[in-house]
């Protein structure tokens, strides 16, 4: 935290306006003061002018020769009573600075005594004495009559109102000034909060993508530097996360095609071999062995034909898989769905008959963009593999209608429940049942089915039990 942006600023403001607010108090009090020292020096110069004036006129004109004790009491009795009055305290001394009247505390005597060596040498000084209270002034002037140096007059006076007024305003002032400092602190300090949030709120992002998590997100309201460089982190942060996206997708994509070639090609070698062995080896018997019996001819040749049979349907689902991986695509046109499903339903009623099931078809009108060929072989084989896998009279119900942005096929047909094992992988290539209905099946067609669909963008899904239901959803056209 000492070691932060919001630190450092708040300590540098702290530290500028704690130095800038007393150096501003101790200039004000120093101007109070010096207003004050000259207001009581001001008020002491009109008080020595005055009572100097009154003493020497009235030395002048008492024409009565006094000695020096009957010159002091008078001089006494004038300042005492016509010249300063109640108001202010004095002391009178002779020509050697020898108290001779004096009505002022002893807390002055040291000031008296600087004073009294200032108007011995012939000057007059006023002297001020602070206290935690009041401010004093202390007049000290020589007395001189007919150019005759006769005494010193010391006068004392209070300014307590005038030093508590210049008091209470320097602490107003103080007190303003510590408002202010708070105000201006408080608002720099919220201000550069206010800064700063956006730099820590990007730390802690810029600590988050450090460790991987790039959904964070930060509201950017500010147009400054500090706003471009936040709206920049976060498109490079997106950048970034997208990227890792792709490689991780493309990462998936080859784990899983890598996986899918190796089982693709296992099974495809496994499916070849079959019809091939069964082939070779009637062949060779009825080379080597050359035999008249005509029952194991007979029985050879139809093995041979129907292997290759076989293996002719095999290659030719190949090629279809092999279509479907490298995309060999046909031209996009508007297809009335509804009319090429039920024109399928129509042509599969022959194989229908064979298997003792009926098909029951509820089609409605739908138009969708894709390709002919391939939604009608998509639709054979669902309605193929609903009439193999059928109880004997049976019915098998065919749906299509609209739903939403999509057409919905349902191909539903009543059977034995699929194998949970086969039935989790049921869209994988070469995935058969173990009680295949018919032996030439290669476990190619609902793999082929789901490329179809993937290629119209559309979804396919199958609810197994007693009832077995195909769905199939194909965008309709916009």
């Amino acid at each position: 935290m000492k070691n932060s942006i919001k630190a450092k600023i708040t300590l540098g403001l702290t530290v500028i306006f704690i130095i800038s607010g007393i150096l501003l108090n101790i200039f004000i009090r120093q101007i109070f003061t010096s207003n004050l020292e000259k207001s009581i020096k001001s008020t002491m110069s009109d008080l020595m002018k005055s009572s100097r004036e009154v003493i020497v006129s009235n030395i002048n004109n008492d024409k009565t020769q006094f000695d020096e004790q009957a010159l002091y009491k008078s001089i006494s009795k004038v300042v005492g009573s016509s010249v300063i009055g109640n108001y202010y305290q004095y002391e009178l001394r002779d020509t050697k600075g020898k108290v001779v009247d004096s009505n002022i505390i002893d807390e002055m005597s040291e000031l008296l005594e600087k004073g009294t060596s200032s108007a011995l040498e012939g000057r007059a000084v006023i002297n001020i004495k602070y206290s935690e209270e009041d401010a004093i002034g202390i007049l000290s002037y020589p007395i001189y009559s007919d150019s005759k140096f006769i005494g010193i007059i010391n006068i004392a006076s209070s300014f307590s109102d005038i030093y508590a007024d210049n008091i209470k305003t320097i602490n107003m002032i103080t007190r303003i000034e510590i408002g202010i400092f708070v105000f201006i602190f408080t608002a720099a300090y919220l201000f550069a909060s206010s800064m700063i949030k956006p730099i820590l709120t990007l730390t802690k992002q810029v600590q988050s993508v450090e460790e991987g998590n790039y959904d964070g997100n930060i509201e950017i309201k500010s147009k400054d530097e500090i706003g471009i460089l936040i709206k920049e982190f976060m498109l490079m942060k997106d950048k970034i996360k997208d990227q890792i996206e792709t490689i991780n997708k493309e990462k998936e994509k080859v784990e899983k095609l890598e996986k899918v070639r190796r089982e693709f090609f296992n099974n495809v070698t496994h499916e070849l071999k079959t019809p091939l062995t069964a082939i070779s080896g009637y062949s060779q018997m009825l080379l080597q062995n050359r035999t008249e019996d005509e029952e194991f001819k007979h029985r050879a040749e139809e093995r041979i034909y129907l292997e290759s049979e076989r293996l002719h349907k095999l290659v030719l689902d190949l090629i279809e898989v092999s279509k479907g991986t490298l995309f060999l695509e046909e031209d996009k046109i508007q297809i009335e769905v509804d009319k090429l499903l039920g024109d399928v339903c129509s042509d599969m009623k022959i194989k229908a008959d064979k298997y003792f099931v009926s098909i029951n078809k509820n089609i409605a009108e739908g138009k969708v963009f894709g390709q002919q060929r391939k939604l009608q072989q998509l639709f054979i084989n669902l309605v193929d593999n609903a009439i193999k896998y059928s109880f004997k009279g049976s019915t098998i119900y065919v749906t299509g209608k609209k739903i939403e942005n999509a057409y919905e096929i349902k191909v539903k047909n009543t059977g034995k429940p699929i194998d949970e094992n086969i039935y989790n992988r049921i869209f994988e290539p070469f995935i058969k049942g173990k009680d295949e209905v018919e032996k030439g099946s290669s476990g190619l067609g609902l793999y082929i089915c789901s490329e179809i669909v993937k290629e119209h963008e559309g979804q396919i899904t199958i609810e197994n039990g007693n009832e077995i239901t195909v769905k199939v959803e194909i965008p309709l056209v916009k």
